[in-house]
C-alpha cells in the first residue's frame, strides 16, 4: 500500500491534523520571537534613556606623570585590545562615535587673576580631548596654542611659570566671570599661569558624546555646607602641545579613554555574556600597570544589564507558564486529530495485518501517512512564525520541530499499541476492563507530588538565583504537575456522579436522559483525552484571564502611587489662591488640596530632610475611594518647655522617630512635635528618608506665610493640559495624572508584550477546546452512529437524536470547566512567590494580584457553553441522515 493512498482516501482527517500542525508550529514559534522582540525593545529602551556614562566603557588612570599626545594614542588601541570578543562585538570606534581619549587636572583652585588678587572659591581645570577639533567650534577669540612662560607682574618669587592658553564654554565665561583676555593663577603650589584666548560652544550640543564632558560645557555651582557661600568649577580646554606641561607635582591628573557601547547590538541573548566580559574587561585593565599607577574600568553598563536581566527572568517566568500551557494543550488537540486519522485507517491496516503484513510494514504505513500530513504542515508554520518580528531563539526553532516529532511518535505509538496483535470484532462499551494497580499507584504519586510540589513552592518560595539563571525549574514543574493530577482526578471519578444520574434516570418517562448519560459513562477509555486537554485549556484560560486582571490592577496601582492623586501638580514657584480657585473651576475636577513641599533644615546644623505642609484630614477626603490611602492627621501638641518657637504635631519618616521635638527652619523656625512615624507618601515624596509631615498652615502659625507649590486633584478625566492652563503661572507647572502615568506604564514594550500574549494564549486556548469536543466527537463517531441507527430504527427522531448526543459529551464539559475554574484560581494562589507583576507596572512597589471571580467564572462558562455549542450543531448535523443511511451504518 502506498502511502498517499490513506491521505488520499481520509482527506478530512488529513486536512484537519495539518492545520492543527501549521497554527501550533505558528504559535509555538511566533510568540517566543514575538516576546523576545519585546524583550529586546525594552533593553534598547532602557539603555536609550540612560545616559552615556552609564553604558559606555570608560577607563581611568590617575598616573604619577603625564605622558604625550602619541602615548596615549598608543594606549587607547591597547585598551581596545584587551576587549574580550563578546564585548567587541558591542563597541564602537572611529569618526561619528562617542570614542575618545582625554586628560584634565582634578580640583584645580584659582589662586588669583589679572583682576583680583582673591578670586577665591573659583576651580578651573585643564583638559584636553582627543577628538576637541570636531566637538567644538570657538564663537570669541580664537583655539589656544602651545604653552609658552612668563613672569607674573608683583610677584617675582614665582619666577618663570608655564603659561597655558586655554579655551572656556560661554556658560563658564559669564558664571565664573572669565572673558577673553584674562589670566588667572592656578594651584597654590606649582603654580601656573592659564589666559583665556576664545569662548567656544559645542557643535551638537544634544549629543550623547557630552554626557562624558559635562564640566567642557557648563560651569557648575556648589554650595559650602554650614555656610552661605558658593564653589563655582569648570573645565577649560587647551592645546595637544600643551599635554606634556599638564604635569606638575603638585596638581592631580586623570587620564581617561572611552570605548562607547553600541546599545543596538546589546540584546537580551547576549546581557549576560556582555556582563561577563565587562568584568574580564576591568581584570584585564588592572594588570596593566603605567605610569607609577594601575588603570580601573568603570562598570560600564553592568548596572543597567543586571537590573534588566532581573526583570526579564521575572517576565519570563510568566510567559513561560502561558506558552507552555498553550503548547500542552496544542500536542494534546494533535493527538486527537492523530487519533482521528488512524482510527479512519484502522480497517485497512488492520486487514493488512490480518493478511500477514508485518508490524514494521503497517507501522511504516500508518505513520508514513501521518509524517505525510504533519512534516509539510509543520515546515509551513515554521516559515509562518519566521515572518514574526524577533530573534530566532531556540524555544523558537524547536518548538515547531516538537510540535511534529510529537505528532509522529503518537501516531507510531497508537498503530503500535493497536496492530501488535491480530485485530478481533468486540463492543469496547460492554467490556469492563480492570485498572491496572501500577497505572492507580503512578496516579496516586502524580496527584501526591502535584500537591506536595504545591505545598513547598507556597512555603520556600524559588531560588534566589532567578536573575542569573532563568526560571525556577520547580516553579515550571508546580503548574503542569497540578494540572495533570486535576486531569487525573476528574478522569477517574466524572463516570461514578454519571452513573447515579443514570440510575435515576431510567424511573423517567423519557429513554433520552437515560441513554445520553449511559454513553457518557460508559465512554471508550480514549473519550478521556479531552478531559487532558480542556482541562489544562480552561485552567491556562482562566489563569491567564486572571493574571490579565491582576496586570490591569496592579498596573492601575502603580501609576496612582507614582501620582499620589488623580493629578498631582508641582510648580517651581508659589501657587495664589486666585489659581487654585480656576484650578477648582476645570470641569471634571471635584476637590483640590493644596500642599507645600520643599527642602527643610533640621536643627541649627547642616542637617537637611523634607517637609510636606498639608491637610492630611481634606487628603485623605480626597483619596477616598480610590487605590491610595493616606495618614491620620497627628493630634494637636504643645511645645516643650524651656522653648520660645510656636509647636506644631508631626508625622515624621522613622530615622527621626523617638527624637523629641525638632527644631525645623522654613519660611519660619518652629519646633516638631512627633506624633507618630509615616512610612510613605507616594507620588508626594519618593523616599520617607528625613521626612517631616506637618498641618499645612504651619508656616502661618510660625508667622510666616504658606506657600503652596503642589496641588493634589481629584475628579474625572482630568487633562494635565487644561490644569496647567488654569493656573497661568509664569513657570510652566509640571501636572501628572493617573491616566498619563497608566499610558507610560502600559506601553512598556514588556506591558505590550504580555497584554498580547495572554489574549493570544486565551483565544488560541478557547478554540482548541472546541476543537478538542467536536475531535472526540468524529472520532466516536461511529460507535455513535451504530446506537442512533437501532434507536432511529425504533422510532427516535432527530431532535431526540440530538440531545442524546449532547447529553453524552456535556456532562464531561461541565465536569472538567469546573474543575479547571477550580485550579486556574488555585494557581496564582500556588504560584504567588513566583509571579511578579511590578516588572509590568514600571517596577512599582505593589504585590498581590486580585483575583476577579467573575471574569474567570464567566471565561469557564463561556468556553464550556461554546463546546457544548459545538457538540449540539456536529450532533444537528450528524443527525440528518436518512432512516437508510442509519440502516447502513456498520455493513
Amino acid at each position: 500500500m502506498n502511502i498517499t493512498l490513506p491521505v488520499r482516501v481520509h482527506r478530512g482527517p488529513a486536512v484537519v491534523l495539518a492545520v492543527l500542525v501549521f497554527t501550533a508550529a505558528l504559535l509555538v514559534g511566533g510568540l517566543p520571537r514575538a516576546v523576545q522582540y519585546a524583550y529586546d525593545a525594552a533593553l534598547h529602551r532602557s539603555m536609550g534613556g540612560a545616559r552615556a556614562s552609564a553604558v559606555d566603557l570608560v577607563v581611568n588612570r590617575v598616573p604619577g606623570a603625564t605622558a604625550d599626545v602619541e602615548r596615549l594614542a598608543r594606549d587607547d588601541r591597547a585598551w581596545w585590545d584587551l576587549l574580550p570578543p563578546d564585548l567587541r562585538a558591542v563597541t564602537e570606534r572611529g569618526p561619528g562615535t562617542r570614542a575618545h581619549h582625554s586628560v584634565r587636572t582634578v580640583e584645580t583652585p584659582v589662586s588669583a587673576s589679572a583682576k583680583a588678587l582673591k578670586n577665591s572659591n573659583r576651580y578651573l581645570n585643564l583638559a584636553w580631548l582627543s577628538d576637541a577639533d570636531r566637538r567644538v567650534r570657538y564663537v570669541q577669540g580664537r583655539p589656544p596654542g602651545p604653552t609658552r612662560r612668563t613672569t607674573v607682574p608683583g610677584d617675582p618669587g614665582l619666577g618663570q611659570i608655564p603659561l597655558f592658553e586655554i579655551g572656556l564654554p560661554t556658560h563658564a565665561v559669564r558664571m565664573m566671570g572669565l572673558p577673553v583676555g584674562t589670566t588667572v593663577l592656578l594651584g597654590h603650589s606649582g603654580t601656573v599661569a592659564a589666559r583665556v584666548t576664545g569662548v567656544y560652544e559645542a557643535v551638537d550640543p544634544a549629543d550623547t558624546y557630552w554626557h562624558h564632558e559635562t564640566d567642557l560645557l557648563r560651569a557648575t555651582e556648589w554650595p559650602i555646607p554650614g555656610t552661605t557661600a558658593t564653589e563655582y568649577h569648570s573645565t577649560a580646554l587647551t592645546s595637544a602641545e600643551s599635554v606634556r606641561d599638564i604635569d606638575g607635582e603638585h596638581r592631580r591628573l586623570l587620564h581617561q579613554w572611552v570605548l562607547p557601547v553600541r546599545t543596538s547590538a546589546v540584546t537580551a541573548r547576549n546581557a549576560r555574556q556582555v556582563i561577563d566580559a565587562v568584568a574580564e574587561f576591568g581584570d584585564a585593565v588592572k594588570g596593566v600597570p603605567s605610569y607609577g599607577a594601575s588603570a580601573t574600568a568603570e562598570p560600564g553598563p553592568t548596572g543597567l544589564l543586571t537590573d534588566y536581566l532581573r526583570r526579564l527572568r521575572t517576565a519570563e517566568t510568566l510567559l513561560l507558564l502561558i506558552l507552555g500551557g498553550l503548547a500542552v494543550v496544542a500536542v494534546g488537540v494533535i493527538a486527537l486529530a492523530v487519533q482521528l486519522l488512524t482510527e479512519r485507517m484502522r480497517p485497512a491496516l488492520g486487514l493488512m495485518r490480518a493478511r500477514g503484513g508485518s508490524l514494521p510494514r503497517v507501522l511504516s504505513i500508518g505513520a508514513g501517512a501521518v509524517a505525510l500530513v504533519t512534516v509539510p504542515a509543520g515546515l509551513l508554520g515554521y516559515a509562518a512564525s519566521c515572518l514574526v518580528p524577533g530573534a530566532g531563539i531556540p524555544v523558537a526553532h524547536a518548538g515547531p520541530l516538537g510540535i511534529t516529532l510529537a505528532a509522529m511518535v503518537i501516531a507510531a505509538g497508537r498503530l503500535v499499541v493497536a496492530d501488535r496483535r491480530p485485530p478481533y470484532d468486540g463492543r469496547d462499551d460492554l467490556v469492563t476492563r480492570r485498572i491496572s494497580p501500577r497505572r492507580v499507584t503512578l496516579e496516586v504519586i502524580v496527584v501526591a507530588v502535584a500537591l506536595g510540589g504545591a505545598y513547598l513552592l507556597r512555603t520556600r518560595g524559588l531560588t534566589t538565583s532567578v536573575p542569573e539563571r532563568g526560571a525556577d525549574p520547580f516553579l515550571i514543574f508546580v503548574p503542569v504537575a497540578l494540572t495533570l493530577a486535576g486531569a487525573l482526578i476528574v478522569v477517574r471519578c466524572y463516570p461514578c456522579p454519571l452513573r447515579l444520574i443514570a440510575a435515576v434516570a431510567t424511573r423517567g418517562p423519557g429513554a433520552v436522559p437515560f441513554l445520553g448519560l449511559t454513553l457518557a459513562a460508559r465512554a471508550r477509555s480514549y473519550s478521556a483525552l479531552p478531559v487532558l486537554i480542556l482541562l489544562p485549556a480552561l485552567t491556562v484560560s482562566v489563569f491567564a484571564a486572571v493574571i490579565s486582571a491582576g496586570l490591569d490592577a496592579t498596573q492601575r496601582e502603580a501609576a496612582w502611587l507614582r501620582t499620589g492623586a488623580g493629578a498631582r501638580i508641582e510648580s517651581t514657584v508659589e501657587i495664589p489662591p486666585e489659581a487654585v480657585r480656576r484650578v477648582r473651576q476645570v470641569p471634571g475636577v471635584r476637590a483640590v488640596v493644596p500642599a507645600m513641599r520643599s527642602q527643610v533644615q533640621i536643627g541649627l546644623g547642616s542637617d537637611f530632610g523634607t517637609g510636606v505642609a498639608i491637610d492630611l484630614a481634606a487628603y485623605r477626603t480626597l483619596l477616598a475611594g480610590s487605590m491610595l490611602t493616606a495618614p491620620e492627621p497627628p493630634p494637636e501638641a504643645s511645645a516643650p518647655g524651656g522653648t520660645p518657637l510656636p509647636a506644631v504635631p508631626a508625622l515624621v519618616s522613622r530615622d527621626l522617630a523617638g527624637q523629641g521635638g525638632l527644631e525645623v527652619g522654613w519660611n519660619a523656625r518652629f519646633t516638631a512635635i512627633p506624633a507618630g512615624t509615616v512610612a510613605a507618601l507616594p507620588g508626594l515624596v519618593d523616599r520617607a528618608y528625613r521626612l517631616i509631615v506637618v498641618p499645612y498652615d504651619t508656616n502661618d502659625r510660625a508667622g510666616s506665610r504658606t506657600q503652596p507649590n503642589m496641588l493634589l486633584v481629584s475628579g474625572d478625566d482630568l487633562d494635565a493640559d487644561r490644569l496647567a492652563a488654569a493656573l497661568r503661572l509664569p513657570a510652566a507647572p509640571t501636572v501628572t495624572t493617573v491616566d498619563g502615568e497608566l499610558a507610560k506604564i502600559t506601553a512598556t514594550p514588556l506591558a505590550g508584550a504580555i497584554s498580547q500574549a495572554l489574549l493570544v494564549v486565551t483565544v488560541a486556548l478557547a478554540a482548541y477546546a472546541l476543537l478538542a469536543v467536536l475531535l472526540v466527537l468524529v472520532v466516536t463517531g461511529a460507535d455513535r452512529g451504530t446506537a442512533l441507527s437501532y434507536l432511529r430504527t425504533l422510532g427516535l427522531s432527530e431532535r431526540q437524536a440530538r440531545g442524546l448526543t449532547v447529553l453524552e459529551i456535556a456532562p464531561m464539559i461541565v465536569l472538567t470547566a469546573a474543575a479547571g475554574l477550580l485550579l486556574g484560581l488555585v494557581l496564582p494562589s500556588a504560584l504567588g512567590p513566583g509571579i511578579d507583576l511590578s516588572v509590568y507596572a514600571g517596577d512599582a512597589d505593589v504585590s498581590g494580584h486580585p483575583i476577579d471571580l467573575r471574569t474567570a467564572a464567566l471565561l469557564a462558562a463561556g468556553v464550556a457553553a461554546v463546546a457544548v455549542g459545538g457538540a449540539y450543531a456536529y450532533a444537528a448535523v450528524a443527525s440528518r441522515r436518512s432512516l437508510g443511511a442509519a440502516l447502513r451504518i456498520g455493513d
